[in-house]
């Protein structure tokens, strides 16, 4: 870790050189369009990190890097982003809710599918969604390092390759200041907005299965298309 720590910035975990390089992309769509706003990010030692500010390597004993990195963030102010995320405006106004909370993210947007209403523990009211855990905006304090070691111990007691059940019942007794962002700073589908005029607003963060590494060549092509 460096001993400076920058106030705001975003950070990836990857894992493989492919994944790297998508999160490269969308680190690079970052700084198109937010000039200055430092990026890091947690891989394996021999990764190529060419176009990161700082890099770290995720040791071998997380369970899940993606959980366990999270409190180890180097900056003050963090949004964590998935690898398969391109960013199209500019944060300043996102990053400013951490004047006021402590966590933010945005509920998945089928959340009304029996997959999203998978219980660990606890069962919880369907109107109490799951967050979708690509996209989180988070300041350094307490009650997140308390959130994220909790999460983590529930992860690794649930046993679950996914990690949003346990997220939603972390979040559900926890005690820190959480917001759901709006839908915009996790848009996981084009809409026709993007292509004809509309009064909607604008994705600010695009969120899209097709941008991961793709075996299949069309799925290539376009992921390659879309920056």
């Amino acid at each position: 870790m460096t001993e400076h720590r920058a106030r705001r910035g975003v950070m990836y975990v990857a894992w493989g050189r492919a994944h790297v390089d998508v999160a490269r992309r969308s680190a690079a769509s970052v700084k198109r369009s937010n000039p200055g706003l430092p990026c890091a990010i947690w891989c394996a030692a021999d990764d190529d990190t060419t176009g990161f500010d700082q890099a770290f390597v995720i040791p071998s004993d997380m369970t899940r890097p993606k959980v366990g990195a999270l409190k180890f963030s180097p900056f003050d102010e963090t949004l964590y982003l998935d690898n398969d995320t391109l960013v199209r405006a500019d944060l300043g106004s996102l990053f400013d809710l951490l004047q006021r909370f402590d966590l933010c993210g945005a509920q998945v947007m089928l959340w009304h599918r029996p997959r999203h209403k998978r219980m660990w523990k606890t069962a919880l009211p369907e109107t109490f969604p799951e967050i979708n855990c690509g996209v989180l905006l988070y300041r350094k304090n307490a009650a997140t390092d308390r959130f994220f070691d909790d999460w983590q111990l529930a992860y690794d007691e649930a046993g679950m390759k996914i990690d949003q059940p346990t997220f939603r019942e972390t979040l559900w007794t926890s005690d820190l200041r959480f917001y759901v962002l709006p839908p915009q700073f996790n848009k996981r589908i084009f809409e026709a907005s993007e292509l004809i005029y509309s009064d909607q607003p604008k994705p600010r963060i695009l969120h899209l299965p097709i941008l991961r590494p793709q075996k299949n060549g069309f799925k290539r092509w376009f992921s390659n298309l879309i920056r």
